[in-house]
């Protein structure tokens, strides 16, 4: 038993390791990318609601807002003298950086005037745009040549100190998450407008100071983890659609600041980012923080990213790939040891500990994959229990059919039904029983002249005859005595015709003995005398806590036996008791008065010599038997009167 435990707890641990082998499979393969996207977000939004926002204060947002629209007209129609005068004031401001996240790509009557804005403040970095909705990155931040440049005006670009590349890419769901620092078509190579915008104000003497490996850029003794595509997961902190103090970031109006309404403190310093804002121009994309954003606002939290250095990588694939492992390994383990509740408050705080971590490794920069470890834990707990479920299932099965050689099936299932409620305990209840003992006639003169091999191959023969009666009439085989068998019947299934079905079983039994021996003439000749008795007994466990028998005690069984003891080979004798109910049914012989030992009263007994007719009873298993024999109407024992 050890043994088969040992192996069916090895074999559950297979089960949950090799469940938690094919979700590592399923990870390297990158199978369910898109909802790793989605459950990534769930850290953006936890750990955008602790962010600082102290040291988000060098950026500042003019923002194209609704209300500049609104009194200076569409933004197509505006001349670009008012960028012009934008520059000038935020110039006059020491702004030390000015961005623009808008594109000058047309001819207009002011570029001039532009230019020598630009010119003369010396810190305006323009944007281009990649004029390609599915460029396709190489890696290490270069891309397949699948499309240009959209630059600004030449003489604009002559009078900015940098261009950038102001393309918002997102991911597949539509959501903004990461940012190439770098694009390439071709010769052409543009690094991101957020990187130019760092890189002036750090005042390096270029933007892209090394070249793309490993996945990362050094920049200004900064090591940027990139993904395969040379995009860098932005930090968010804050930034929503609207006006006014956007999150960690000062937003003003730009029709204040281009009237200088706004106060020069404001820009002093600090890099300016000029960008639309307003509701109905379009520029908004979905953010892992739940919130939509505005481009300027994403290149904002982009620069603030880079500043800080608060550099967000995934945990390495070999971490995830252990704690896969891991996770699946504990959950077979506690499924396999403990019981359902307590291996389930173990699963569900292993889970709970892990996004706990999780938040807080985000914290710290680094991302937890929030998909496969909590499916370890689930899938090889649900799977580890199946594997419990389908085993205990062939272990009962296999327990049953075991018990089932020496108990009939009904008692088999109250034993293992009170088993699993926990109700199998010492002691019994008193009922009306049946009780029927065969016993070997002349066992011992023959163990003297037969070999014992010999002699246990007969006695089985003949005892499975008396034992394959028993459990089709519906007793129960309580026990053996080495040449004899005690049967019991209304215990623990409960039957009407108790009595009836015992001394049906008894005839049978005879009947069938005395057909073998004809049947096999140089067969040993074995004789039984069985004795029934009907009555009150106690019907329960016996024994100790640790070792009990399912048995019955009580004066009708000590009658049964002693009854049988002295029952002619090849007779069935039973008591009054059962008499009295199967008197109807049964051709009988009354005996005379027995005195048996054990008993101060003689006992009264009556052979058996015949079934008058048989009515079925139900069973508590909900089988019958057949109302009538359909060989015989009547059956009777070869060697009796008539």
């Amino acid at each position: 038993m050890r043994s088969r435990r040992k192996k069916r707890f090895l074999a559950g641990l297979v089960v949950a390791t090799s469940l938690g082998a094919f979700l590592c499979v399923a990870f390297s393969l990158d199978l369910l990318w898109g909802v790793q996207l989605e459950s990534s977000d769930f850290l953006f939004k936890a750990g955008n609601s602790r962010q600082d926002s102290e040291s988000a204060g060098v950026v500042v947002v003019v923002g194209i807002d609704d209300r500049s629209l609104a009194e200076l007209g569409h933004l197509q129609s505006w001349p670009r003298s008012y960028h012009a005068k934008l520059i000038d004031v935020l110039a006059e401001s020491e702004a030390r950086v000015i961005v623009f996240d808008v594109l000058f790509a047309e001819l207009s009557p002011d570029d001039r005037e532009l230019a020598a804005s630009m010119l003369d403040a010396g810190n305006v970095i323009l944007p281009v745009a990649y004029a390609s909705t599915g460029y396709e990155l190489t890696g290490a931040g270069e891309t397949a040549e699948a499309g240009t440049f959209i630059r600004p005006l030449p003489m604009l670009e002559e009078g900015a100190v940098a261009l950038g590349h102001a393309n918002v890419l997102p991911d597949q769901d539509g959501v903004v998450r990461r940012l190439p620092l770098a694009i390439r078509s071709g010769e052409e190579y543009e690094p991101a407008l957020s990187l130019a915008a760092v890189a002036r104000y750090l005042r390096r003497p270029q933007v892209i100071e090394s070249r793309f490996e490993d996945n990362r850029l050094l920049f200004s003794g900064r090591s940027i983890p990139l993904d395969d595509s040379g995009g860098m997961i932005i930090n968010y902190v804050a930034g929503s659609v609207g006006t006014g103090a956007r999150g960690s970031f000062r937003n003003v109006s730009y029709v204040d600041v281009m009237r200088g309404e706004v106060d020069p403190s404001v820009f002093a310093d600090r890099i300016v980012l000029i960008g639309a804002t307003a509701s109905g121009i379009g520029d908004t994309f979905w953010t892992p923080t739940g919130r939509q954003m505005n481009g300027v606002d994403i290149h904002a939290n982009t620069i603030h990213t880079i500043l800080t250095g608060d550099f967000l990588r995934p945990a390495p694939s070999y971490v995830t790939l252990t704690i896969i492992l891991l996770f699946a390994f504990f959950c077979g383990l506690v499924v396999l040891r403990l019981r359902v509740l307590w291996a389930t408050v173990a699963a569900v705080s292993v889970c709970a500990a892990y996004f706990l971590v999780a938040f807080t490794a985000f914290d710290r920069g680094i991302m937890l994959n929030m998909v496969y470890p909590p499916l370890a834990i689930v899938v090889p707990f649900m799977g580890a229990n199946l594997y419990n479920i389908a085993s205990e299932r062939s272990e009962k099965k296999e327990i049953t059919k075991t018990f089932g050689r020496y108990i009939s099936a009904p008692v088999v299932d109250k034993i293992l039904a009170a088993l699993e409620r926990g109700e199998l305990k010492l002691g019994g209840e008193e009922c009306e029983v049946t009780v029927a003992f065969a016993d070997m006639r002349g066992f011992t003169t023959m163990s003297e002249n037969v070999q014992p091999e010999e002699l246990v191959r007969m006695l089985n023969m003949y005892l499975s005859i008396v034992i394959r009666e028993v459990l089709r009439h519906d007793g129960m085989v309580n026990k053996f005595g080495g040449d004899s068998i005690m049967a019991v019947w209304n215990a623990p299934a409960r039957c009407e015709e108790h009595a009836l079905l015992a001394t049906r079983a008894a005839v049978e039994a005879q009947r069938a003995i005395q057909d073998l021996q004809e049947a096999n003439p140089t067969l040993a000749k074995m004789d039984f005398g069985i004795g029934v008795n009907t009555g009150k007994a106690v019907a329960g466990n016996l024994g100790s806590e640790d070792r009990s028998e399912y048995s019955v005690i009580g004066d009708c069984v000590n009658v049964a036996a002693r009854l049988t003891g002295v029952t002619e080979g090849g007779k069935v004798w039973i008591g009054s008791g059962t008499f009295e109910l199967v008197r109807d049914s049964v051709e009988a012989r009354e005996l005379e008065p027995l005195t048996v030992k054990g008993k101060k009263e003689p006992v009264q007994a009556y052979e058996v010599t015949g079934i008058r007719s048989w009515v079925g009873c139900e069973v508590a298993n909900g089988g019958s038997l057949m109302a009538n024999d359909r060989r015989n109407n009547r059956s009777r024992i070869r060697g009796f009167s008539e």
